[in-house]
């Protein structure tokens, strides 16, 4: 976005790409968060819950600036292959729906995250984000 108009609900268009954002899975990046999640340790692959740490941050970086009190409803993934240490990463980002429960207004995200030198598909994501009014 080049102006900084507030990214609220009427901004979400389903169907929209928001863009790429890029995150590159280093040793450093790794080892902090182990330090924080020691059982989350597979041996040569970036660990699991660093998937929604991910996708969290391309959709708040896309899609922004957003008003303060949004809400993560849920998150959920289809993954074909764990990313590798070392390795860069691409995640996109398109609206998938948004609808007006109860005077609520929900968006879900969805992502597709591939590797950036071979272009091949990690994995797949949709969040649910209850919007700020």
């Amino acid at each position: 976005m080049t102006d900084q108009t507030i990214f609220n609900y009427d901004r979400y268009e389903p169907g929209k790409s928001y863009g790429t954002r890029d995150f590159n899975v280093d040793e450093s990046t790794v080892t902090r968060w182990r330090g924080v999640y020691p059982n989350d340790d597979d041996a040569g692959v970036m660990p699991g819950g660093m998937l929604a740490m991910i996708v969290i941050d391309a959709v708040l970086t896309l899609n922004s600036p957003r008003p303060p009190g949004g809400v993560h409803g849920g998150q959920t993934f289809d993954v074909e292959r764990m990313p590798r240490i070392g390795e860069a990463l691409r995640t996109e980002v398109w609206c998938l729906d948004k609808e007006i429960k109860k005077e609520r207004k929900w968006v879900r995200m969805r992502s597709e995250t591939r590797s950036l030198d071979s272009g091949e598909l990690l994995f797949t994501g949709i969040m649910t984000t209850l919007v700020a009014q």
